[in-house]
């Protein structure tokens, strides 16, 4: 039997020193592990099953947020969550969306912006604490030029400062490898081995916090 293609996908806090890792296992299996890039101390979190979009997440300025969508276990749809690291627990729950809708990412520690709420209705505060900005500029780097109204030159600008503000900041990525369920510290020497995933097996493990009632099983 061919082993399970597993993957590191790796976020960083821009205002300090956390990080997380999203372990992909198998197709329908993810894990979040917290991770303090000073002194590379590791927490590991929850696991869920079912399918992670890795490109629809994001972690907050302050490493304490992260935004992910999957798939809707039992059905075809896909979701959008907020949780809190090292977590899958949603604070905030979007079902019944199209992969094309699925994702957010932070404007700031307190503020959002989810893809499928894009409008211009403004900002909005949330039952969590954070705000919601809807506001369809913050969207641009996705759309066709025929509707966003700017140049190629600058929605690819937009796309790479949307990408740092998710958490995938280039001169931290720079610094890392990853190898299947392997982490890696670049050195002068080589590569340092930070974390291995391979051995990890699924455990039930409960947020200690109260999630929507609307979020489906993380078990």
């Amino acid at each position: 039997m061919d082993e399970p293609r597993r993957e590191l996908h790796l976020f960083f806090a821009a205002e300090n020193s956390s990080a997380v890792v999203l372990y992909r296992a198998r197709n329908s299996l993810y894990r979040l592990i917290s991770w303090d890039t000073n002194g590379d101390k590791f927490v590991l979190g929850q696991w869920v099953k079912t399918r992670v979009f890795e490109t629809a997440c994001a972690l907050s300025p302050d490493g304490k947020y992260f935004i992910y969508s999957a798939m809707q276990r039992g059905a075809p749809d896909v979701f959008t969550a907020l949780s809190i690291v090292p977590f899958f627990t949603a604070l905030e729950f979007r079902t019944g969306l199209l992969a094309l809708e699925a994702g957010g990412y932070f404007l700031d520690r307190e503020t959002l912006t989810f893809h499928h709420t894009m409008s211009d209705a403004g900002v909005f505060d949330l039952n969590c604490g954070l705000k919601q900005d809807t506001r369809r500029q913050y969207w641009f780097h996705s759309m066709n030029r025929k509707y966003s109204g700017i140049s190629y030159e600058a929605q690819t600008a937009l796309r790479d400062e949307v990408e740092q503000k998710r958490g995938r900041i280039p001169s931290l990525l720079d610094c890392y490898a990853c190898d299947g369920a392997k982490l890696y510290r670049k050195t002068t020497e080589g590569l340092t081995l930070l974390l291995d995933c391979s051995s990890m097996q699924f455990e039930a493990i409960k947020a200690p916090y109260v999630g929507c009632s609307t979020m489906p099983s993380e078990q």
